[in-house]
C-alpha cells in the first residue's frame, strides 16, 4: 500500500520530494493550496513500534513548528496535524529554495542569522540547517522548513551544530557567497543570542574535530 494521505477532503496534486523519512506532496484542502508531509513506514521495524515512532515524531514536529512560530520565526503554518496517519498538512509557501537562489548578499545573511537567533533563543535546535530547508518568497521573506530533526534544546553544542551545518552548506553549495553571507549571519545572530561568541567558539571546536577525524581517515589509507 502506498504511503500517502487518503480521503476525499484532501486532494493530492503532485509529489514534490521523496526522502528516506517522508514524502512531500503539493495538495489541496478544499480551495486551499497546501503542502502535505507524510512519514513513511519502515518495513524493518515492528509495526507497533513503527507506528509509535512515526506518530510521536509527527506530533513533535508540529509542536516544534508552533513553538518556532511563537519565537518569531517564519515557518509554514500547520493547518492539520494527524499523528496516527503520520501526516502534517501545512501552508504552501510560494517561493524558491534558498539553495537555488543564494547570492553573496550580506543583508540576506543577516536575515538568516536573525531567524536562527530567534530559533535558538526560543530553545529550539533545527537539526538540518541548510539552504535546502529555507524558502525565499517573491516578497523577499525567508521561511524555515522541515523540522523533522528539530528538538527542544538550549545546549550550546546543539546550537553550534546548527551553525556548523549552515556553514558546511555554504561551503559545499555556495562557496562564492560564504564569506559575505556569514559576516551578515553573525551580525543578525548576535542580536538575539547573548552568548553568540560562545556559540561561534564551539563552532570552531566542532570544525576542528571534523578536520581531525578526516585527517585520521586519510592517514589510515596511507
Amino acid at each position: 500500500m502506498e504511503d500517502r494521505p487518503s480521503g476525499d477532503w484532501l486532494e493530492i496534486v503532485r509529489e514534490i520530494k521523496r526522502g528516506a523519512e517522508a514524502i512531500i506532496y503539493e495538495g489541496r484542502l478544499k480551495d486551499l493550496k497546501v503542502v502535505i508531509k507524510r512519514r513513511v513506514r519502515k518495513p524493518y521495524r515492528h509495526p507497533g513500534l513503527d507506528h509509535a515512532i512515526n506518530s510521536e515524531r509527527t506530533a513533535k514536529e508540529a509542536r516544534l513548528m508552533y513553538l518556532a512560530l511563537k519565537a518569531g520565526v517564519n515557518v509554514p503554518a500547520v493547518i492539520l496535524a494527524l499523528p496516527p496517519e503520520y501526516t502534517l498538512v501545512m501552508e504552501y509557501v510560494e517561493g524558491t529554495l534558498l539553495r537555488d537562489s543564494l547570492k553573496p548578499d550580506r543583508k540576506l545573511g543577516e536575515t538568516i542569522g536573525e531567524m536562527v537567533g530567534k530559533l535558538h533563543r526560543g530553545g529550539i535546535a533545527h537539526g538540518d540547517l541548510t539552504t535546502a530547508n529555507m524558502i525565499l518568497t517573491p516578497q523577499n521573506e525567508l521561511f524555515l522548513i522541515d523540522f523533522g530533526l528539530a528538538k527542544r534544546s538550549d545546549d550550546l553544542e546543539d546550537h553550534a551544530t546548527d551553525v556548523h551545518l549552515f556553514m558546511r552548506a555554504l561551503e559545499s553549495a555556495h562557496p562564492e557567497a560564504k564569506e559575505v553571507v556569514m559576516q551578515g549571519f553573525v551580525d543578525g545572530y548576535s542580536i538575539y543570542v547573548s552568548d553568540y561568541r560562545d556559540v561561534m567558539e564551539k563552532v570552531k571546536e566542532i570544525r576542528m574535530r571534523g578536520r581531525y577525524v578526516e585527517e585520521r581517515r586519510k592517514g589510515s589509507h596511507v
